[in-house]
């Protein structure tokens, strides 16, 4: 095993090829380097240095190991400075789970700021539903999720980060069309797409109580978990869905979209982390996303 301060001292003494120099160069006398390049030639088993009255030159085997020398010293300089680095959170890798929803503005704007603050840190994106977010938490594949706010066995925190309103989606010229609102007693009984029990829990949860609170009867035509696959039932006329308002940005024909008339919580978006968490990659970016929201917030629309 080399000795990465004896091969300081050969390098110093190859490259100005006068012991005495270099012993100054490296801030010590003279007898202590020669001492270090007789021990790393005995480990070697070669001499390094030809030794003529005061001159010294390399051999052969010394220009061999000179190259080598010097780009181990370089390799040890650069893993010092990146375990810095990366104790300080400015390298490493992040695993991000998002929904599809987060994927529109929330999760490219945030990389856009992560390369201008971190440019170092590599990302590594994931899209899934909230629930699977929660399995990848417990099977240790992401770090940091933005999520629907759903229960978890997993000990995570969350922390809000974006709220938008629901609208209804109805076929084109379904009768319900002819309003610029919708209240929520007008659906009735209309054949509904509903997000599924497991996989589209947060949704699910939060529109059976709107129902239920508004004394409204769900007739539910079919189960879904993604928005995309309920957009296309709704086109199809199969029935009409509550869903965020980022499902616009779908642009699906056929399709019309309309606010809804009676006071409803908005849809939220958290982003959420394991409390056991300790990659300092991964709390430079958590906290540069908290910042980030913070200032989205602060800002206000537009």
């Amino acid at each position: 095993m080399l000795d990465l301060g004896q091969v300081r001292c050969f390098v110093a003494a190859a490259t100005e090829l006068n012991f005495r120099r270099a012993a100054a160069l490296l801030n010590m006398t003279q007898p202590p380097l020669s001492r270090q390049i007789q021990l790393l030639e005995h480990n070697l088993g070669v001499e390094l240095f030809e030794r003529i009255g005061r001159t010294v030159k390399l051999t052969t085997e010394g220009r061999i190991f000179l190259a080598d020398a010097i780009r181990l010293l370089n390799l040890a300089e650069q893993a010092e400075t990146t375990v810095r680095r990366a104790s300080k959170g400015k390298t490493g890798r992040v695993r991000v789970g998002f929904t599809g929803a987060a994927g529109y503005e929330l999760i490219p704007e945030l990389l856009a700021a992560a390369r201008q603050a971190l440019p170092d840190i590599d990302v590594v994106l994931f899209e899934l539903i909230s629930v699977a977010q929660i399995e990848a938490f417990y099977a240790n594949t992401i770090d940091l999720g933005f999520m629907r706010p759903v229960s978890s066995r997993q000990q995570l925190e969350m922390q809000l980060v974006a709220e938008e309103a629901l609208v209804v989606a109805l076929p084109q010229g379904h009768p319900l069309c002819a309003h610029q609102q919708i209240e929520l007693k007008q659906l009735n009984n209309q054949p509904f797409i509903m997000h599924a029990p497991v996989q589209g829990k947060y949704f699910y949860d939060r529109l059976m109580g709107i129902f239920a609170s508004q004394d409204v009867q769900v007739n539910i035509a079919q189960y879904i978990d993604q928005s995309p696959t309920i957009l296309s039932l709704v086109r199809a006329g199969l029935g009409v869905s509550i869903l965020p308002s980022s499902a616009q940005r779908f642009h699906y024909d056929n399709v019309a979209f309309r606010p809804i008339a009676d006071v409803v919580a908005p849809a939220e978006m958290s982003m959420a982390w394991r409390t056991d968490q300790d990659n300092p990659a991964v709390n430079a970016f958590r906290l540069l996303a908290i910042e980030h929201f913070a200032n989205k917030q602060r800002a206000g629309p537009g």
